[in-house]
């Protein structure tokens, strides 16, 4: 409820009833005192106090829905808010703890002090508590506590020391109000190391107190939970989650592997530390919907392990998140995730994951504005994780909105300028909009060499040389990389993109002996991509991106009739309807099925719906895209690339 009503003030409906009650109440005054001497009817009389009294609750409806900016009336859902704009009383950010023990293998105790503390009280909905990803970018940097206020949105911040000596540890916390730099509290604490997690119970129960939040009894409950009593398995459970979170650099599936890992030593120690089992889920979950291990044993433990978690932990946010992840990435049931969503968001109402996947699966169900307003809330409590930031631009591309996709990928570069897949997806997005390759194509040439997760850059590179019908560069860049299938980035927007897929190298082979007029070359490749594709079609016979990409080879083989039976089965499993992210591309790829085996009736009809639905093709990249030059002559594909209605 106090989140309902923090919205009604959002969204002006508290502003727009009064504003309306006075309005109308001056109207019905000067209906009935001023209509009847002038000798108006009294019907219309009563006719103006019915339509004032009807029209009140169609003003609070729409003010909920609509707001008038600078650039005329717009959803509500689609107007973002700064990050600072206005900063509640009861917000906080726990900045990451310093260690100061003699042995620096102790910051991982001060990590995880510093973690529960914020993990407890983001369990409070009382308060804003600013998420993990955001605040540890602070560690060890020289702190201004008003310029860290500001960039987070907090009108308080915790800080504090941690010095360990043999078996007991000394922690020093103070909190700070950031906008004037002056202490409000501080304490220091001096226990035994097995009594170091009710400490930090005690502290998140402290700092709630002294910002005055109000805790119902379930949330203090909920500060008296313990996740291990083992230290070396928390440790352990750090390292795993620190490789978890997304940042535009680095290989997902190297980083997933490794976590596992180090979550079943975690759990060898502690079998019944229910975190470990939830983080375990999201990096099975993780490893199967991106394409690196489909097989039914990898989801069966995404699975077993969250059960596991909840079984220890009915009650913990953490475990239903793992549950609704294993629902989205293990079989897109999108409502069943958003049930245990819903249970999350209840359990820790200020962790900004649970809103970013609530933005997810809003995307996938094609409630764009929806999904645009819970990345952007996500982002308040989170705002300098590139991953939530990556949403959100990466939903203003699927909706055309250009200027805002290019403000969010420019935020996510000045956050962490390593991030070199955010400078590619903010080169790329000329080429949906115009056509033009130059951008993206710089933008490749300044990559890093030794860049290259899972193939993803190199995967792009190729298409964009295609799109530009330079074979030559785009073999240079298949015979740099040393990988036998590569992923593909998902940002070129290309008709054989399919984000989360594994290409075998002999696709791309193909392709670029196609550009360069090498036929028994080009059919050589694609026979090898297909006998490897139809291995894994073997193995998930249900799966759209592999049957889609299965019909794309036998296109390029001449088999027409299987081609498209593949490509029709393929959007049949994955239609527009069911899945609005990802169901669009395979409906282009079904297009460039029928553009590849003559098909070309069939697949303007395609193209002409795709123009019309986010993340659909653009005319921009009709312009350059080879799939469609089969097309090219025809006058209604020429209208489609100028931008034209059809």
């Amino acid at each position: 409820m106090r989140d309902f009503f923090a919205e009604l003030k959002r969204r002006k409906v508290y502003r727009v009833a009064f504003a309306y009650t006075v309005a109308g109440w001056l109207i019905i005054q000067i209906a009935t005192q001023v209509f009847p001497p002038l000798e108006i009817p009294n019907w219309i009389v009563k006719l103006t106090i019915a339509v004032v009294v009807i029209g009140f609750p169609i003003a609070l409806i729409s003010s909920w829905a609509f707001d008038f900016t600078m650039q005329g009336i717009k959803r509500t859902e689609e107007i973002e808010e700064p990050i600072a704009a206005s900063v509640p009383e009861k917000s906080i950010a726990v900045l990451p703890f310093e260690n100061l023990s003699d042995d620096q293998r102790n910051t991982y105790l001060a990590d995880g002090i510093q973690d529960d503390i914020l993990s407890n009280l983001a369990k409070v909905a009382d308060l804003k508590v600013i998420s993990r990803t955001s605040v540890r970018q602070y560690r060890g940097s020289s702190r201004n506590l008003r310029e860290i206020g500001d960039t987070l949105g907090v009108a308080h911040i915790l800080e504090g020391t941690v010095r360990r000596v043999d078996n007991r540890v000394r922690v020093v916390a103070q909190l700070i109000n950031a906008r004037t730099d002056s202490h409000i509290w501080s304490d220091t604490f001096d226990r035994e190391l097995t009594d170091l997690f009710e400490l930090q119970s005690e502290l998140a129960q402290k700092i709630a107190t002294a910002l005055r939040a109000n805790i119902s009894p379930r949330e203090k409950a909920g500060l008296q939970v313990h996740p291990t009593a083992h230290l070396d398995a928390y440790d352990l459970y750090l390292q795993a989650r620190d490789l978890f979170r997304w940042s535009g650099a680095g290989d997902p599936r190297t980083h997933g592997e490794k976590a596992v890992e180090l979550l079943d030593q975690a759990l060898a120690r502690d079998p019944e530390f229910a975190l470990a089992h939830a983080l375990a889920s999201r990096f099975h979950s993780e490893l199967h919907w991106f394409g690196f291990d489909r097989c039914s044993q990898r989801i069966a433990r995404a699975k077993a392990e969250a059960e596991r978690a909840l079984q220890l932990r009915p009650e913990m946010g953490d475990a239903h998140l793992a549950l609704a992840y294993y629902y989205y990435y293990g079989h897109r049931e999108y409502e069943l995730a958003r049930h245990e969503l819903g249970i999350a968001q209840r359990a820790t109402p200020n962790d900004a994951e649970v809103w970013d996947t609530d933005g997810s699966l809003d995307r996938r169900q094609g409630r764009w504005p929806e999904a645009l307003a819970n990345f952007r809330r996500a982002r308040q409590l989170d705002p300098r994780n590139v991953a939530v930031i990556w949403n959100v631009g990466e939903t203003c591309l699927c909706l055309e909105r250009y200027d805002e996709a290019e403000e969010a990928f420019a935020a996510g570069l000045t956050i962490n300028p390593r991030a070199e897949l955010f400078a590619l997806v903010r080169a790329s997005t000329e080429l949906k909009k115009n056509g033009q390759t130059a951008p993206l194509r710089a933008a490749l040439e300044k990559v890093s060499p030794q860049f290259d997760p899972g193939g993803a850059v190199t995967s792009l590179a190729i298409r964009v040389c295609l799109m530009e019908r330079d074979h030559a560069s785009a073999r240079r860049w298949l015979e740099r990389s040393p990988l036998a299938r590569l992923n593909d980035a998902g940002i070129g927007g290309v008709a054989a993109t399919l984000d989360g897929y594994s290409f075998p190298r002999s696709w791309f082979e193909g392709l670029i002996a196609r550009c360069a007029g090498e036929t028994e070359e080009a059919q050589r490749a694609f026979r090898a991509a297909e006998q490897e594709v139809q291995q894994d079609f073997e193995e998930w016979p249900d799966d759209g991106e592999t049957i889609v990409l299965l019909g794309l080879t036998r296109a390029a083989l001449g088999q027409k009739e299987s081609a498209i039976e593949l490509g029709r089965r393929a959007t049949e499993l994955l239609p527009i309807s069911r899945d609005a992210y990802d169901g669009p591309v395979i409906a282009a790829n079904l297009a460039a099925i029928y553009a590849q085996v003559g098909e070309n009736d069939h697949a303007i009809d395609q193209l002409v719906a795709l123009l019309k639905v986010p993340n659909g093709v653009t005319p921009g990249l009709l312009r350059v895209e080879p799939e469609w030059d089969s097309l090219r002559d025809d006058a209604r594909f020429q209208t489609m690339a100028a931008g034209r209605a059809i």
